[in-house]
């Protein structure tokens, strides 16, 4: 075995079968795969779906690093040794899986690779290669290289998470595949408009339930036994209650729950991960981001019925799981494109080509949100320039964003777990420790100069800002997202339409970045974190 597999942080090459590209798309080198990948979309327009076309497509492997949380129960395996399992796994759908010159670990049948846009200067498949050499048709490394396209940003694609390990000597894995026996189920919760939800709210709900149709077709070819939707309007549930609800009928096994909403960028290869950890054995789970988690995995779902009624989201659920269960939790927030979430119909608009597929249009709403995109994108090309991030980002987005912006970046980071790790948002489990409420030193400026500055202010940091308005809430009213303004209010700020807003202060808020003189765009979490490659694609 290569050295370092027994480490944390160690390297894990995949290869996964049957993926499959959409031709429409182009793609960079080391781009991921979108989230739909291999399904046709003809099939949301039959009833029962209708069978699943596909087409023959080359392939790529893909490198990941997967940070794993350490458990706290003594008898537990160490949370190094997870990933072993789900590689082992993983391998064993494969017949022939083999490292190749350049350290890449190759095989028969392996993952397709996309990016989330087209090229503009070619559309075409991928070509294989050996290590990091440029494929055949294409240019080298773009992107991920630096600062390109002078005349302005016109491609946008996926970083590569882990480069290839040169110390990896060749070696073979031949394994028998042993079909899956344990029942493995995946629950969708899907929440739909309320009677009383605007056209923003619909809108976005519509967008959910295609991207739920298409979950289920997706986990069900990733190996899962039984995918359940449970659908509904809101309730008023907590989100232990709903899940011990929609686990009387869930049988022993392994189980995957997230949200229609969920990894809509997620591939094949990415489903298939969640469904070989809820197969395996022992202590083991897998989510996308442990500490603000939309998707998880766990191999028994006998260690979920013990979660408190009360418990009230599902973002802090991992740690839940490690620290009172004690189950080691692995993690995959480096591949960011599992980060994205659709929270609201901005993350429609970022999703761009990829999102026209569960975003039926056209939308003259977003007229606004597409012109300050243009204008974001002409600031990030422009070496003279400063772009202001602000709220819930992350190291990994900024890293990105400083290789491949033109322009300086001035960064505030606030409030990140926001939702993940206050009393609220996580039940009476995780709310032993004693918590501070939501601060933000852009929400005290607004405090003092009012919501009306928020342009000013702005404009005199940067030629151009995307703001987590989440965050300004919470310092406002409260992490408490029943003492928000309405999601309808929400989502038209996010768009920018001022006049659709009724709270008087996030009206005001609204009003000044429209009209400030420089682009700015408010939004959620995704906004500031992994859709920052979503907001740079041009």
């Amino acid at each position: 075995m290569p050295a370092g597999r027994d480490e944390t942080g160690g390297e894990v090459g995949q290869g996964g079968q049957d993926e499959e590209a959409l031709g429409r798309l182009g793609m960079r080198d080391d781009e991921q795969a979108g989230g739909l990948v291999g399904i046709d979309l003809s099939v949301l327009r039959s009833p029962g779906f209708g069978p699943v076309h596909r087409q023959p497509g080359p392939a790529e492997d893909e490198q990941v690093e997967v940070q794993l949380a350490r458990s706290p129960a003594p008898a537990c395996p160490p949370a190094e040794r997870l990933l072993d399992r789900l590689q082992a796994d993983e391998q064993d759908r494969g017949p022939d899986l083999r490292s190749g010159p350049g350290g890449d670990v190759e095989g028969s049948d392996c993952v397709a690779e996309l990016g989330l846009v087209g090229d503009p200067h070619r559309v075409g498949r991928v070509q294989l290669r050996d290590g990091d050499q440029p494929r055949p048709g294409q240019r080298g490394q773009g992107m991920d290289g630096g600062p390109q396209c002078l005349g302005g940003i016109t491609q946008v694609g996926a970083q590569p998470d882990v480069g290839p390990d040169r110390s990896l000597r060749q070696f073979s894995l031949r394994r028998q595949y042993t079909p899956i026996v344990r029942p493995i189920t995946v629950v969708i919760f899907h929440p739909q408009a309320g009677p009383g939800a605007g056209p923003l709210e619909r809108r976005l709900a519509a967008a959910r339930d295609r991207l739920a149709r298409l979950h289920e077709i997706g986990f069900m070819r990733a190996g899962a036994t039984s995918v359940r939707l449970i659908s509904g309007p809101p309730d008023g549930l907590a989100f232990g209650a709903r899940l011990a609800a929609a686990m009387r009928d869930v049988p022993d096994g392994g189980l995957v729950i997230l949200g229609s909403g969920a990894i809509p960028l997620a591939s094949l290869a990415d489903r298939r991960l969640f469904v070989a950890c809820a197969g395996g054995s022992g202590p083991m789970a897998l989510t996308n981001n442990r500490f603000s988690s939309d998707i998880l995995a766990v191999a028994d779902v006998g260690w979920l019925r013990a979660l408190p009624l009360d418990f009230a989201a599902d973002n802090a659920l991992p740690r839940w799981l490690a620290e009172r269960v004690g189950v080691p939790v692995a993690d995959l927030r480096t591949r960011q494109r599992l980060g994205v979430d659709l929270d609201s119909p901005l993350d429609l608009i970022l999703l761009g080509r990829q999102g026209q597929a569960i975003d039926v249009g056209p939308h003259p709403e977003d007229r606004l949100v597409v012109d300050r995109l243009e204008g974001i994108r002409r600031v990030l090309a422009d070496a003279a320039a400063e772009l202001v991030v602000a709220g819930r980002t992350s190291a990994a987005a900024l890293t990105w964003l400083e290789g491949f912006a033109r322009c300086r970046v001035r960064a505030l980071v606030e409030e990140r777990g926001l939702r993940a790790s206050n009393p609220q948002a996580s039940g009476p489990a995780l709310a032993d420790r004693p918590q501070r409420p939501p601060r933000s030193l852009l929400g005290s400026v607004l405090d003092r100069d009012g919501a009306a500055a928020l342009g000013a202010r702005l404009a005199e940091l940067g030629d151009a800002a995307l703001v987590d308005s989440r965050v300004l809430l919470a310092h406002r009213l409260g992490a408490d997202e029943a003492a928000w303004p309405p999601a309808e209010d929400r989502f038209a700020s996010d768009l920018l339409l001022a006049g659709s807003v009724a709270e008087p202060w996030l009206r005001e808020l609204t009003e000044s970045a429209a009209s400030a003189p420089i682009p700015i765009l408010l939004g959620g979490h995704s906004l500031v974190g992994p859709g920052i490659r979503l907001v740079a694609a041009g």
